[in-house]
Order: C-alpha cells, then sequence, then structure tokens
C-alpha cells in the first residue's frame, strides 16, 4: 500500500470531513490518522494486478472443479467423447491463467 493523499495538520473539522468522504467514501482508500497528518493509503499498480490475478485463478480452480464433477457421469458410463470435451476445456482454462 502507499499513500495516496495526505491533509496536513492543523486542519479543522470541515476539512477532516470532506477529506474522508473525497479519499474513503468515494475513492476507497484506508485513512489512518497520525501525528502529523491524515493519510488516504490505496493499494499499488502491482498489488491491484496480483489480486485481479489470483482473482482470476480462482475463478479457473472452481469452474475445472465444476466440469470436473460434471464429467463423472460420462466417466462411469464410459463416455469417450464427451470425457476429451471435458478434458480439452478443463486444459484451455488451465493454459490460460495469468
Amino acid at each position: 500500500m502507499e499513500i495516496k493523499a495526505q491533509l496536513n495538520k492543523p486542519y479543522t473539522e470541515e476539512q477532516r470531513i470532506s477529506f474522508i468522504i473525497a479519499q474513503n467514501h468515494r475513492q476507497g482508500y484506508e485513512i489512518r490518522e497520525t501525528s502529523e497528518a491524515l493519510e488516504a493509503w490505496g493499494y499499488t499498480q502491482e498489488e491491484i494486478e496480483e489480486q485481479d490475478k489470483q482473482r482470476r485463478n480462482q475463478e479457473i480452480d472452481s469452474k475445472i472443479k465444476e466440469l470436473r464433477e460434471m464429467s463423472l457421469t460420462d466417466i462411469m458410463n464410459n463416455n469417450k467423447e464427451n470425457i476429451k470435451i471435458y478434458n480439452d476445456v478443463i486444459s484451455g482454462l488451465e493454459s490460460s491463467r495469468p
């Protein structure tokens, strides 16, 4: 995380409230108060990209699990054509991970 904005002391209560509204309520930044300032902290671009990558990988893993569960009936019935389709889709998903 990094400081995105800062309101140095001294500041009025009205300035404090305006800062919190602008930085927390509108931007979603975490507000921290220090002895010298009111700070708005947010994620760096790299942190946001890493979170997006992890979220995407979780979605892919969830879809792979769902497809494997769906394929169980075809596996038990030895339906090779459908099993191949499931495996191809799963392989495609696995290779699409960032």
